[in-house]
């Protein structure tokens, strides 16, 4: 199973393997492979179907012979096209005889970057008409089973074929674990699929068909279920959604006012607010479940919901409306504590509502949400396929300042957050141009209520994947997948613990025709460009642990979400060495590709920019070639920039109304940019004249993404994210490579070759022919802890 993006080593026994195929060609030129495809189709004549790519079948049936199978068939009847789980020959309908039986093409199986599962394609060619609509009943009817088997044609390739065809074995390879000790029995020799049918067509060439199928892992499921209405059900007329109003009404809590529990308050006006399609019982229900996150919050608790009682924010906006009397007499208004714990009254505008109208779900508590309006498993064999996307695992990268630029998608509970000083805006002419450092200038955000802090970053350390006090933090095992996990306090944060905006995510979740993970696909992306794009979420799978809380079997596979630009540490195993040239390689073909896609060369363009002009933000960005050096023109452009700029221009002074002017237009840009919401504790009876915006508010947004940018502290870490350096080759087929794998290439420029090391992104077998090919596909890795000396050396 993938442990992508966390790192991992090439297995032992595939390492053995490769080294064994060094300086020996005459064996490499031995190895055939063999395919066995199989279908689960069964009907009232045969139970499923078995195509080889060698059959054992008579070649002609001679006269009067009764044999049930031929590959030829006789003078009216094609050849058989394989045999049933029991072993039964399956012969086409009369029609054009003496024609063969049909042929597996190729097969290509795809781990690639981005996919939730492998995907698989493979081509049948039928000599008969009958026989293609034949195959086309077992393997091109949408969301049935495809089970693959392919080797190399030795003694550890052939050994571990599934001998017993039956649902439940074929289904226990659901579990990884069980693939997995297959493939290091054979030694990388043998390898299978198994997955449903997702598309395919017929084509016809003279008298030869070909039917090309195309297949999809379990896991996958989510990218085809409907986000849709009744729990993924799709509804198109217009009783139905009067029948979904009707319902979700029904539904609905009454009498809020009256609830004395503010956990359980929050949690009413939250559901009262879901989209119409997803006020149902099973999500009501979860008013009585505890949240599955690592903090164990239950759903309905105040943490989970920030600024959904309405009456506390127009009681707030009330007080702190800037009219002439709260002024005249000095009652009411915000104010804004200073350095020496003296409030200073906020002149605010009149009409000016200093609390925004916003709403925020914690993540963890929206996933729970979510996950409840798909279905929950499929069984396979022994193994249940959970639906369930987890994202309490999910660790994300974070930095002491961090705060959210995007009222629409995002609010950060940093305890760290710049104090966005009310004061010094009110009598400023331009806008805030730097973040003031220390503790003073910092404002603790943290979501607080009933002993349960919600806060991002972590104050935590990790150490090798565990988080003390918490445990292992990735779907792997700590011990022994080498996953290099090591981040120092303020450098990371649980996705769960961020909170988006909710009319946003409800907008997305009441939406029709959507599927699942394009559905939770545009959650995350626009949670991350609130950060200036610093997260890169994908959903993977994962292999699950020992007592897992999903329940299901250790190894089966789960989906996770992962932020793939999440720096890690390399513990230092030695990665595998592949040599690209001479008598020493065992490549067939190999690439080294340094070409940037436009989106890519944009953002490096920009933070070159931004480095040249003082701003850096990806300091790694400046070691793809030119090994951090800098341009002597953009720095003739800055300084001439710097020297215009300045107030020696001599331009005219302006007036003292000109002034004012500045000022109010500043400061009214100051407040529109600002989010500020109430702290989840208020109810309004509570609320005291002349609040404090930041004790009892959480202002936690503001957007200036340049400001983020200067905000933003250079990571830690020594390991950049996979950059736009690849290196692709292709070898005989062996089977065990697994993305998140490190290697390296001897042969390739030096300061890729000794600066850091590639990662498997992708791993492609493909048989067709007598041939066996894995194409390997590997991202680059930068280590800045590598000295200049060492390359040279």
């Amino acid at each position: 199973m993938s442990t992508f993006p966390n790192f991992s080593n090439i297995a032992g026994y595939v390492q053995t393997t490769l080294k064994n195929r060094v300086n020996n060609p005459y064996e490499v030129s031995k190895l055939n492979p063999w395919i066995r495809v199989v279908s689960g189709v069964s009907n009232t004549a045969a139970r499923g179907l078995v195509l080889y790519s060698n059959p054992d079948f008579s070649l002609f049936k001679a006269a009067g012979d009764n044999a049930p199978a031929s590959i030829y068939g006789t003078t009216s009847q094609a050849g058989v096209i394989g045999v049933d789980w029991d072993k039964k020959a399956i012969a086409p309908n009369p029609g054009v005889g003496l024609r063969p039986s049909p042929i597996i093409e190729s097969i290509e199986i795809d781990e690639g970057a981005g996919n939730l599962s492998r995907k698989a394609s493979f081509s049948i060619k039928c000599f008969s008409k009958e026989q293609m609509e034949l195959v086309t009943q077992y393997f091109l009817e949408p969301g049935f089973s495809i089970f693959i088997e392919f080797g190399w044609n030795t003694d550890a390739g052939v050994r571990y074929v599934t001998s017993d065809l039956s649902a439940k074995a074929i289904g226990n390879f659901q579990n990884f674990k069980n693939l997995d000790t297959k493939r290091k029995n054979s030694e990388g020799q043998y390898d299978n699929y198994l997955g449903f049918i997702t598309g395919g067509n017929v084509e016809v060439s003279g008298e030869i068909w070909t039917v090309n199928v195309k297949c999809t892992g379990f896991t996958e499921l989510p990218a085809y279920l409907i986000n849709g209405d009744n729990n993924g059900k799709k509804q198109n007329t217009e009783d139905a959604q009067e029948l979904i109003e009707k319902t979700a009404k029904e539904n609905e809590y009454k009498n809020l006012s009256s609830e004395a529990n503010l956990n359980k308050k929050r949690w009413m006006f939250a559901y009262n607010a879901l989209p119409s399609n997803r006020k149902t019982i099973p999500i009501k229900s979860l008013e009585n479940e505890i949240d599955d996150s690592l903090l164990v919050v239950p759903l309905a608790h105040a943490v989970n919901y920030i600024n959904f009682d309405e009456p506390v924010r127009d009681k707030m906006n009330a007080k702190g409306d800037g009219t002439m009397l709260s002024r005249l007499f000095g009652t009411g208004g915000a104010k804004q504590s200073t350095k020496d714990g003296d409030g200073k009254r906020l002149d605010l505008p009149a009409g000016t509502d200093i609390i925004g109208s916003e709403r925020f779900i914690r993540f963890g508590a929206l996933m729970k949400i979510f996950n409840t309006t798909i279905a929950d498993a499929y069984k396979i064999g022994d193994e249940e396929v959970k639906l369930a996307i987890d994202s309490s695992n999910c660790i994300c990268g974070a930095y002491p300042n961090i705060f959210s630029t995007r009222k629409d998608k995002l609010l950060i509970p940093n305890p760290q957050t710049p104090k966005f000083d009310f004061i010094s805006a009110q009598s400023s002419t331009t806008p805030i141009t730097e973040i003031p450092k220390g503790e003073d200038n910092e404002v603790d955000n943290s979501i607080e209520y009933d002993n349960l802090v919600v806060k991002f970053p972590n104050q935590n350390t990790i150490t090798d994947g565990i988080i003390e006090g918490v445990g292992n933090v990735c779907y792997s095992d700590a011990t022994t997948s080498n996953m290099g996990i090591y981040k120092n306090p303020n450098e990371w944060g649980f996705l769960d613990d961020l909170y988006v905006n909710f009319e946003f995510a409800s907008d997305i979740l009441g939406t029709s025709n959507l599927n699942v993970k394009d559905a939770l696909y545009q959650i995350l992306n626009g949670m991350s460009s609130a950060v200036n794009d610093l997260w890169n979420f994908q959903i993977l799978p994962k292999e699950a642990p020992a007592n897992n809380k999903f329940g299901v079997n250790e190894g089966t596979t789960i989906l996770c979400i992962v932020d793939m630009n999440f720096n890690y540490k390399d513990k230092g195993d030695p990665p595998y060495e592949f040599n690209l040239i001479g008598t020493h390689s065992i490549f067939k073909e190999a690439s080294f590709n340094m070409e940037m896609s436009g989106a890519k060369m944009n953002q490096v363009i920009g933070n070159r920019l931004g480095n040249q002009m003082g701003t850096e933000t990806q300091p790694f960005i400046g070691k793809l070639f030119s090994k951090g050096n800098t341009d002597l023109v953009l720095q003739e452009i800055r300084t001439n920039e710097a020297g215009n700029s300045s107030d020696g221009g001599g331009g005219k002074k302006p007036t003292e109304d000109e002034i004012e002017e500045l000022k109010e237009k500043n400061y009214l840009n100051f407040l529109g940019k600002l989010g500020s919401y109430p702290k989840v504790n208020l109810q309004r009876d509570n609320i005291e004249s002349g609040f404090d915006i930041n004790e009892d508010a959480y202002v936690a947004i503001y957007d200036d993404a340049q400001l983020l940018k200067i905000a933003k502290d250079a990571s830690s870490s020594e390991l950049s994210p996979l950059l736009p350096i690849k290196v692709s080759f292709t070898i005989n087929g062996v089977s065990g490579i697994k993305r998140g794998d490190k290697f390296k290439v001897k042969g390739i420029p030096d300061m890729y070759y000794k600066r850091g090391f590639f990662q498997v992104t992708s791993v492609k077998h493909t048989l067709s022919g007598m041939q066996w090919d894995t194409e390997i596909e590997g991202g680059f890795r930068n280590d800045t802890s590598v000295k200049e000396s060492d390359i040279k050396s």
